[in-house]
């Protein structure tokens, strides 16, 4: 639980980075912990408003709110656009793009010059999808994506119909790194099924992060074995809200905080056994200070 290697890497970085002569500023929220955000500021290392908070060339913003230091891409990556604009600001680039969601987006670009239709597994609204989808436009400004948000079988049968000028028989599959590898499958598995009688091609490629999916399977082990999880995390963190879903989806009760002042003693009456567990942008710090309340609440 905690830190996966691809957050852990972009702190590493900025805060190497940073000093108070020559502070980093990062092209929108540097993780989704607000902790962590704040911690960071006091190192140095500053946030600007990102892609989907500013109109027109991002490069130009950011250099005109930027008179010194750096701009860092943050561990969830922006779309191919946003790099080519922050590089042609003038200012000097420092990449934090997780290593894995940079892999993601390659596949993404490889798809449409090879000719294939991206279907991606996850949340239109997060960062590091809208950051994938900005790899997948052609030389004339289309894109040749489209995010799937539900793997059910009734879902992608409307997709299938209502796809505007008909399904390609070409179709690229991939999903939000940080997302649960069981609906993953299900996607695969359901669209193999509804075009059985089709002559298609899917190439599968597994984006999904393996310290994600390993503490997705941790959790559930855990969640078997107690009565409530206590699962601690940003609210904005997808990988985080995973976590409780695999715990209830074992029948325990979970919660979602993200500081210990949250935790209300009468969530553990009559609670014999009780787990914790924390989202890839959880820092060591946040999850003692959790364990050590959940030890005073149960004290007293």
């Amino acid at each position: 639980m905690g830190f996966c290697m691809g957050v852990r890497r972009a702190v590493q970085i900025m805060e190497g980075e940073a000093t108070p002569d020559t502070p980093v500023f990062s092209v929108g929220e540097i993780v989704h912990n607000p902790h962590v955000v704040s911690r960071l500021g006091t190192s140095g290392v500053h946030q600007l408003p990102g892609p989907d908070e500013l109109e027109g060339d991002i490069g130009k913003a950011t250099a005109e709110r930027v008179s010194k230091g750096r701009v860092a891409i943050t561990a969830h990556g922006v779309g191919e656009r946003v790099v080519r604009e922050l590089e042609s600001s003038g200012l000097e680039v420092i990449d934090t793009t997780c290593p894995i969601v940079t892999r993601a987006q390659r596949y993404g670009q490889k798809f449409v010059r090879e000719g294939w239709h991206l279907l991606i597994l996850g949340d239109p609204g997060h960062k590091e999808v809208r950051g994938i989808l900005g790899w997948t436009y052609d030389a004339h400004g289309k894109s040749h994506a489209t995010i799937v948000q539900s793997p059910e079988l009734a879902d992608l049968k409307r997709l299938i119909e209502e796809f505007p000028g008909g399904f390609p028989n070409k179709v690229g599959l991939m999903a939000q790194t940080t997302h649960k590898v069981e609906d993953f499958a299900k996607f695969v598995g359901n669209l193999m099924l509804l075009q059985r009688d089709h002559n298609f091609e899917f190439h599968v490629v597994n984006t999904l992060c393996h310290a994600t999916t390993g503490q997705q399977e941790a959790a559930a082990r855990l969640a078997k074995d107690v009565d409530v999880m206590v699962v601690v995390g940003g609210k904005k963190s997808a990988n985080t809200r995973h976590l409780r879903e695999v715990a209830e989806e074992q029948g325990c009760r979970a919660y979602h905080i993200e500081a210990p002042d949250e935790l209300q003693k009468d969530w553990f009456n009559g609670v014999e056994r009780i787990g914790l567990t924390a989202g890839a942008s959880t820092p060591d710090s946040s999850i003692d200070e959790v364990e050590t309340r959940l030890r005073e609440l149960l004290a007293a």
